[in-house]
């Protein structure tokens, strides 16, 4: 999904502001971290397309708050995009672009990237490790799917990447 159609779907459960997308993206999926540049030219977008609805909720003390929420188009669009067939996945991970330059590098070098991105990939297992309880706790099915694929794709990559840094080390 592209990240207008994540924004809409997350306003199916009700109005939100960019704010709350944000929180909502960095905590709980995962999958898919949106950024605050990233998520207000899309607001924007989507509502000068009539897909969501502005409204402004007047604070006093602090700036003003801005709520968005689903139009009825919004919401054909959001299901629309639900019913698509899939798209071929995205296989653009950083470490693996960089591999491809690795020829310009020494062997040494080499592998003190694997070992960088192999801990980098450890960190990652280590943070969810740590919120897995409140996962099970406060996700359905669906949290729940995300969560463990999630964790069995880092697991993989760490391993694949450990495995190909001892073929290299031994070559």
């Amino acid at each position: 999904m592209d990240t207008d159609q994540v924004i809409l779907g997350l306003l199916m459960s009700g109005p939100k502001s960019g704010y709350r997308i944000k929180n909502i993206t960095g905590k709980l999926m995962m999958a898919y971290n949106l950024s605050l540049n990233q998520i207000y030219p899309a607001l924007r977008k989507l509502e000068a397309s009539g897909l969501v609805k502005k409204d402004v909720v007047i604070q006093t003390g602090k700036p003003n708050l801005h709520e968005y929420s689903l139009s009825e188009r919004g919401r054909e669009s959001f299901f629309q995009a639900m019913k698509a067939p899939p798209v071929p996945l995205d296989y653009q991970l950083d470490f693996l672009t960089r591999a491809f330059f690795f020829r310009f590098l020494g062997a040494e070098e080499v592998n003190r990237l694997f070992e960088q991105e192999i801990c980098s990939l450890d960190e990652q297992l280590q943070d969810l490790a740590q919120i897995r309880s409140e996962v099970q706790e406060r996700s359905d099915e669906n949290g729940l799917f995300i969560f463990s694929t999630i964790v069995e794709m880092i697991q993989m990559l760490k391993d694949r990447y450990a495995k190909e840094l001892e073929r290299r080390r031994q070559g």
